[in-house]
């Protein structure tokens, strides 16, 4: 079996563009819940920020929703639960200045929320007794993006709540798969499809359940598919989406089975109408093809390969290129955090 052998390896930028169950959600809750420090935002400038927040929690937390609320100006944000005191005391701080990163945030704990691109109210839902565990005495972080395209500053704020299940009431602990496909060279002035097909053999049992996925590219992205492949080749969808904007986050209920297939493909689609080649990366400017999922099982998987050499495999009737990128030996398990 293929482990996580470091911490580098971990990278991971989970953010998506959308949910399900975006907007209010009269029917949440909080367990617990927390206001952030605002934060002001100069005009026309991207901000980078860490924000901590701890639940001083004596037993475990079952996990069924999250859900943020913000004052706007919030690009996106990765939410990972790590032990408490791990970075320091609450507040808001430059995330380098801890040298916290979310490669040690997944290593250390989990992720337990992805703010949707630009998104002001969400809630992140799992069926019915469905959760992600965390762990006693935690601390929840926050890495945030904020890009203000307003003519003057502004202060904006994130209010985070989570709704937890008595133990009792827990039927499926959720583990987390996280892929990242780095190595996109979108072409200036056309569509363009990006794929990667990434083998789990040894690292997933012959059936196993998706419960959550949530995609993510950024404005120029417009299609996002993640699929089962068979040792014949043969796809089961899990999810598709294509429209720019469209939500990215699906909660499957009835979740879907792997039906003991033992690969996962992921592809994002493009309309690059800039003169420049999109690279990846985490402003604006950038792209991405990314996502996160939550399955059944005992282990939480990521796939992170850099430096492989996408191939061109067509160009389709209506002008769309259409390229893979090798996943290698890449896709590597870690036991839960819990």
């Amino acid at each position: 079996m293929r482990t996580l052998v470091s911490v580098a390896a971990m990278s991971l930028v989970l953010a998506g563009c959308g949910d399900t169950n975006s907007g209010g959600d009269g029917d949440f809750v909080p367990t617990a819940e927390h206001s952030f420090d605002a934060i002001t935002v100069e005009s026309g400038t991207d901000d980078y920020w860490c924000q901590s927040w701890t639940l001083d929690n004596d037993e475990r937390l079952y996990v069924n929703k999250v859900r943020q609320e913000n004052d706007g100006s919030w690009h996106h944000s990765n939410w990972y639960f790590v032990p408490e005191g791990m970075f320091g005391e609450d507040g808001t701080w430059r995330c380098e200045d801890r040298e916290f990163n979310q490669a040690r945030a997944v290593v250390l704990g989990g992720a337990i929320f992805a703010q949707s691109t630009q998104s002001f109210e969400e809630t992140q839902s799992f069926p019915e007794g469905t959760v992600v565990v965390i762990p006693p005495r935690s601390q929840i972080i926050g890495d945030v993006h904020l890009f203000n395209v307003s003519a003057a500053p502004i202060e904006t704020s994130l209010t985070m709540g989570l709704l937890s299940l008595d133990e009792s009431d827990v039927r499926v602990k959720l583990r987390e798969v996280s892929f990242a496909l780095n190595d996109i060279a979108i072409d200036p002035q056309r569509r363009s499809r990006w794929a990667q097909t990434c083998d789990l053999s040894g690292l997933v049992s012959d059936s196993f359940n998706v419960y959550y996925v949530l995609g993510h590219y950024h404005q120029w992205g417009n299609f996002f598919k993640l699929s089962f492949v068979d040792d014949d080749g043969n796809e089961t969808t899990i999810t598709e989406l294509e429209n720019v904007g469209d939500v990215l986050g699906v909660t499957l209920d009835p979740p879907i089975n792997s039906g003991g297939a033992q690969r996962l493909r992921y592809e994002c689609g493009y309309n690059n109408t800039t003169d420049r080649t999109l690279t990846w990366g985490n402003r604006g400017e950038d792209e991405m093809c990314q996502f996160l999922a939550y399955v059944d099982g005992d282990t939480r998987l990521g796939a992170f390969p850099a430096g492989e050499t996408p191939e061109l495999i067509e160009e389709t009737a209506d002008g769309t290129l259409r390229y893979e990128v090798p996943c290698g030996n890449a896709p590597f398990a870690a036991p839960p955090n819990e």
